[in-house]
């Protein structure tokens, strides 16, 4: 009886002990708001390392209220649950984490006992630096945030960081070692990176009409953060791409005009002195020799079209063309050249002339170097339809998708009939055996309006991924996230983790509005519904009016007039509501947050009404005109901290290079 009541005590202490003392072999950070864990890194740490660690003592503060110690590896405390070991240390070397033979940008996620370490390759270099791919142990870091905090980063700022609540993160046994599932990863965010990190002043007027030179910079290095938060980065091995032969005409035009494509009227050269985009004759075979020979010999060699569509129409040229067809789909007209608005610039779809020129050059290249790279550059224009003729290429030609040229083909959503038309052109570029990227301008459309997409474009980002795409770089970040922060989520997430599905991702941004979320759902999805809807119908926009892309802000009140508001903001009200009654206040500030973004759509809107396509103001609404500025401008001031939209890209891309405001803005 004595030793039944002995093992019984025994096993009801031993039972106690592990409910206070967790397991050997269970990671434990926090446990009931408390922290149990020590942040180890080397003695000197990298700056990669440091920034890390600072990454991580943030997230998990805001998601347990714990702050965790950081010590040097020397100092490393014996009496502590769990040892997080970030960066290269000694000990990390010891347990068998050879940072040397990891792949670049990759990291190494390794629980020994309770302790945890998380590691790659780093320097000294800037960690915010998407050419820098010495981050692995930030990445690292990344990952567990997301993983185990279940954090998400919709937007730039704090508000636009979701840390869900815990009193505990725990993990039990991790052994993995994860490179970036694409190569490179990027969005194109030129104007604002000029003032956050190249020390570029804003003009006058985009002061006047939008961010302060203070918030300017203060967003775009918000914006830096969130970007590498998302492992937007390997842009050191990416191949380089452009417009390969712009200003090629000023240069060698006059001495060698046969280098240059022939056109219809049987001239050579433009008929524009100044342009620097004239098309090549690229079966000529002097110039396909010089190419060769002011090429370096080493670096790629970049063969990427000048940026306008028309091609040579010389004999030869056309002799290296696969046949046109007599019927072309009904969407993709001007690319073969059979719409009658089309006839003066295109010659028909070039895509086996210019496969046969990448080949040709590539083949004289490897003469001079047997691992010379050829980047054809860019398939789009004449090139985006895929070869016709068997070519086959190889894996030292390499280019990067453009859905470009219809209005049908440019933008998600599209027809039903296009949007399998260009995977089947993708599949077709694939069968030749080249290599391939993916860097649309879809995301430069939509001015300031809720005019976005995720189905289509996130179906077709993953159907790439799955048929061989080796990264993407997006043009541009127009940093609309109010209005298509959804779509912008969207593709970072797909860039970063292309094995999620488009549900999930959906998901994961809607999670952020707590009790809200189901309602924020059917907010976005009004909007993407009325864009499927209205396709057709902006199309017929385009072709009348030269409505999208830059021109877009002339008939954004056409595209989006008042009455289209109404159900949205019925939502937001009601998705207001929901999130007021959560003792958590960010869900509610999210909200506003969105809400922010169609007032100033609506504002926008009504502007671009008082002109109503015309690039000056009518005169008889020059007092009008200026009371929509004013009323506008006054609204982006009072709310340009929220980081709502990224309004130098507005001011700069789309308004001032279309709308005569300078007599609006005289007092």
């Amino acid at each position: 009886m004595f030793q039944r009541f002995t093992m019984t005590c025994l096993f009801w202490i031993a039972f106690s002990c592990a409910l206070a003392f967790p397991s050997t072999g269970q990671v434990l950070l926090v446990k009931d708001g408390q922290p149990t864990a020590v942040i180890v890194t080397a003695d000197a740490p990298t700056d990669t390392a440091k920034y890390a660690v600072t990454e991580l003592v943030y997230h998990l503060q805001r998601a347990t209220g714990a702050r965790l110690e950081v010590v040097p590896e020397s100092e490393a405390p014996s009496d502590v649950h769990t040892r997080v070991y970030i960066g290269e240390t000694e000990t990390a070397s010891y347990n068998g984490i050879d940072v040397d033979r990891l792949p670049r940008e990759a990291y190494a996620m390794k629980s020994v006992g309770n302790d945890l370490f998380i590691v790659g390759k780093e320097s000294e270099n800037d960690p915010l630096e998407e050419n820098n791919p010495d981050v692995g142990t930030l990445f690292g870091v990344y990952e567990f945030i997301e993983r185990y905090l279940g954090v998400r980063w919709l937007w730039p700022g704090d508000l636009g960081s979701y840390v869900p609540k815990s009193d505990t993160v725990e993990l039990w046994t991790v052994d993995e070692i994860v490179p970036p599932s694409l190569d490179f990863r990027s969005i194109v965010w030129s104007r604002i990176r000029a003032v956050a990190i190249g020390g570029q002043k804003l003009s006058e007027e985009d002061e006047r009409l939008g961010f302060s030179q203070e918030v300017a910079e203060n967003y775009g290095q918000a914006l830096q953060v969130l970007l590498r938060r998302h492992r937007m980065g390997g842009m050191d091995v990416k191949p380089p791409t452009g417009h390969a032969f712009s200003g090629w005409w000023k240069r060698y035009g006059k001495e060698h005009p046969e280098w240059f494509a022939l056109r219809k009227d049987g001239t050579r050269g433009n008929p524009d002195p100044d342009s620097p985009d004239v098309p090549m004759c690229v079966s000529n075979e002097e110039l396909q020799d010089f190419i060769v020979e002011q090429w370096d010999g080493k670096s790629v060699l970049r063969l990427g079209p000048v940026d306008r569509p028309g091609r040579c129409d010389c004999e030869n040229c056309r002799a290296w063309d696969g046949p046109q067809p007599e019927n072309p789909p009904w969407f993709a007209e001007r690319m073969y050249g059979t719409d009658r608005r089309s006839q003066e610039l295109f010659t028909g779809v070039t895509s086996d002339r210019y496969a046969r020129f990448w080949k040709t050059i590539q083949e004289k290249a490897a003469k001079r170097n047997p691992h010379v790279v050829v980047s054809g550059s860019f398939i789009y224009e004449n090139e985006f339809p895929a070869p016709i003729t068997g070519i086959q290429l190889n894996k030292n030609i390499y280019a990067e998708f453009v859905q470009w040229q219809d209005p049908h083909l440019r933008w998600f959503p599209m027809p039903d009939e296009a949007f399998q038309w260009i995977k089947d052109q993708w599949i077709g570029w694939r069968e030749t055996g080249m290599r391939m990227g993916y860097r649309p301008n879809y995301l430069h459309d939509g001015y300031v309006m809720p005019h976005f997409d995720t189905r289509q474009s996130g179906e077709f980002f993953k159907f790439a991924y799955d048929h061989g795409m080796e990264g993407a770089r997006f043009d541009s970040l127009t940093g609309q996230w109010a209005t298509q922060g959804l779509r912008l989520y969207l593709h970072l997430r797909l860039m970063c983790k292309p094995e999620l599905s488009v549900d999930e991702i959906r998901e994961e941004y809607f999670s952020a509005f707590g009790p809200a979320a189901e309602t924020m759902e059917e907010y976005f999805d009004y909007w993407e519904d009325y864009a499927f809807d209205n396709r057709m119908r902006f199309i017929k926009l385009y072709w009348d009016v030269g409505w999208r892309y830059r021109e877009y802000i002339k008939q954004a009140h056409i595209a989006f007039p008042p009455e289209c508001f109404e159900p949205a903001e019925a939502l937001l009200k009601k998705a207001m509501a929901e999130a007021g009654a959560s003792p958590e206040s960010e869900f509610g500030y999210r909200v506003w947050f969105i809400r922010t973004g169609l007032e100033h759509a609506k504002l926008a809107v009504k502007l671009a009404a008082i002109y109503d396509g015309n690039e000056e103001i009518p005169e008889d609404r020059v007092e009008e005109a200026k009371a929509a500025l004013q009323e506008l401008v006054k609204f982006r001031k009072e709310h340009e901290n929220s980081y709502f939209s990224d309004l130098l890209h507005v001011t700069s891309f789309w308004e001032r290079p279309r709308l005569d405001l300078d007599r609006l803005m005289e007092d």
